[in-house]
């Protein structure tokens, strides 16, 4: 009697050619990096076979998208790497000390910490447990000469997150992470699984969703312990993450950078912000915030004492100052009280205030920022251009704080921005609600006066005083600033020899001796890979049915460096009673319509299941 439960398992590993060969034609992705790999025991068992073996489902992780600059420049893709893990199944307890001994000298790491981590894991023991994660390939060859004396060591290949400018761009573009127990509680329903990674900070997290893509399955039959006997199949292709391209300009992005550098070190201080955007359309062409940190570092399993290092800087190097600090925004902040005062009318452009050294409220005396006045009457303009203290209380005295407030509200300050990146405060623009409720009273009027200067409680993010300039700039239009321009369906980026080579496999799926009679001596350079599944409940007869696929595309010749296919399939075939692959005899049909083979022309190996033109 079958029986029915359900766990989930990611994918520990899976052949990048045969993965690579089943859906290339069907989906331009990174297909090299679609395995998952780890120690954890998460699957979903479809069904209990009479012989204790079960057929379960493994998740394959889809390639993350890349994100570019303006100008097609790389900020974050996904590099192939390398991992080491044992199956402790594979590796007799008599000889663990002399296999762990030597496999750590090979590593160069501390046998203990093998051991621990073997000691540690909970599993079966036939699931892998990871010892070592971006391993080089040189060390992966060690392993792979030594393998007979080494039983239970595995090498895999998986995929890394990098980001070839670093620093450089790192607080816009961010980082990913493997996910953790909160998150995951919150996620599992949305696919993600205790060993996937997930958007930490900038784009990364903000896009998440656009960049992760969409995971898939295979099917295989594990024995009592957890071994695996045999693949069945792909059940669900997984669909790679989308790229997104940014507005920031690299090229702009290094020259705000260096600008920034330059002035920290000359001034003498650890922490600074360089944000430029476009006024007629809100695009961030670059951020600049430093302290800054290495968001490779993240993606390559940062170090306690590095992550330490980073939250014991007081000056916050993993927060983007631009968007994730507010500061009092001083004299920037006189754009709000003297276009208020304007417009509200309580001053003329024409009419000219006093000029004083100091404006007296109450028994304080309030200051020109000379202490000498400028000794003549001025304007708005002139009180303004001059950033003149004493000409600013005055516009304060006659705004009142609220009406101050409202138009400070107005400029985009007190609130965010919405810009598309995550973490982003909103400032502080105070009035007397606000007064009543956080300090218990209302404002001062020397209050309301340091608050006309964009100080006292006054707050800032960098982004909202820069948003209030390009409106002004624009003619008064408050854009939502963002930074990615757009979203792209993905793309490869693997190297040219590889996809190639992989086309060419394709090809040969096609033509080899076991499929030629059925499609090998169709007139058209065509690629496929086949996929069948087992699934469900077994008939009478203790079968299982079928899931059925096909998958590649139709080349324009046998010269498989061209990238200038149009079309490419795939076949799907929901159920069957037969191992026969049904998917193919579809695709038959397919292609006899799609490239109007001649009525008598019978493509060969067709089943008899009537001819291509339904009569």
């Amino acid at each position: 009697m079958s029986s029915t439960h359900v766990i989930r398992r990611p994918l520990r590993y899976i052949s990048a050619v045969v993965l690579t060969a089943l859906i290339g034609g069907l989906l331009s992705v990174r297909l090299v990096t679609v395995q998952a790999s780890g120690d954890g025991a998460a699957t979903r068992s479809i069904t209990t076979l009479s012989d204790g073996n079960r057929i379960i489902e493994e998740i394959i992780a889809p390639p993350r998208g890349l994100i570019l600059d303006r100008a097609g420049r790389v900020l974050a893709e996904n590099i192939a790497t390398y991992a080491v893990q044992i199956r402790p199944g594979d590796l007799p307890l008599t000889i663990r000390p002399g296999v762990v001994k030597r496999l750590a000298e090979i590593l160069n790491i501390d046998p203990v910490r093998i051991t621990m981590t073997l000691d540690r894991a909970t599993g079966s023991i036939w699931e892998p447990v990871r010892i070592a994660s971006v391993v080089d390939e040189r060390i992966t060859r060690f392993i792979e000469e030594e393998r007979a004396a080494l039983p239970g060591v595995e090498t895999l290949f998986e995929a890394r997150r990098a980001y070839p400018l670093g620093e450089l761009t790192s607080q816009v573009v961010g980082y990913v992470g493997r996910i953790d127990a909160l998150e995951l509680s919150a996620l599992s329903a949305a696919g993600y699984n205790e060993l996937d990674y997930i958007g930490r900070a900038g784009v990364e997290q903000s896009y998440e969703e656009v960049l992760r893509g969409t995971p898939g399955i295979r099917q295989i039959e594990i024995d009592v312990q957890g071994r695996e006997i045999r693949e069945l199949g792909v059940t669900k292709l997984p669909v790679a993450g989308k790229s997104v391209v940014l507005t920031i300009d690299a090229e702009a992005q290094q020259r705000a950078f260096d600008a920034l550098s330059w002035g920290v070190k000359a001034a003498g201080n650890k922490q600074g912000v360089v944000t430029s955007m476009n006024p007629q359309n809100g695009q961030i062409i670059a951020m600049a915030s430093l302290p800054t940190y290495d968001n490779n570092l993240f993606s390559a399993g940062i170090t306690t004492e590095q992550y330490q290092k980073y939250l014991d800087n007081k000056n916050a190097p993993l927060l983007n100052h631009a968007t994730g600090s507010h500061f009092p925004p001083g004299s920037t902040y006189k754009l709000v009280t003297f276009s208020c005062a304007l417009d509200e009318g309580v001053v003329r452009e024409e009419e000219t205030l006093a000029s004083l050294p100091y404006l007296e409220v109450g028994d304080q005396k309030f200051y020109e920022w000379n202490r000498a006045g400028f000794g003549r009457r001025l304007t708005p303009a002139q009180g303004f251009s001059y950033s003149s203290a004493v000409v600013t209380y005055q516009l304060a005295q006659r705004l009142k704080i609220d009406r101050l407030a409202d138009c400070g509200r107005a400029w985009g300050f007190g609130r965010p921005t919405g810009i598309d990146l995550p973490n982003e405060i909103g400032g502080l623009v105070p009035d007397q609600d606000w007064a009543r409720s956080a300090i218990r009273r209302t404002l001062y009027d020397g209050e309301v006066l340091q608050s006309a200067l964009g100080q006292g409680y006054d707050l800032a993010t960098p982004l909202q005083v820069l948003n209030s300039f390009s409106a002004l700039a624009n003619g008064g239009t408050l854009w939502k600033p963002h930074v990615v321009l757009e979203i792209r369906a993905a793309s490869v980026e693997m190297r040219n020899s590889t996809m190639t080579e992989m086309r060419r496999a394709s090809r040969l799926v096609v033509t080899n001796e076991f499929m030629t009679k059925n499609l090998g001596q169709i007139p058209l350079f065509l690629t496929g890979k086949t996929g069948t599944a087992e699934y469900g409940v077994r008939d009478k007869q203790g079968r299982l049915p079928y899931h059925h696929w096909i998958s590649g595309f139709v080349a324009p010749t046998n010269d498989w460096s061209r990238t200038d296919a149009d079309f490419a399939y795939v076949v799907f075939m929901h159920g069957s009673n037969t191992a026969s692959n049904a998917a193919i005899e579809v695709l038959k049909r397919y292609l006899q319509l799609q490239y109007d083979f001649p009525r008598d022309y019978r493509i060969p190996g067709a089943m008899s299941i009537g001819n291509y033109y339904g009569e």
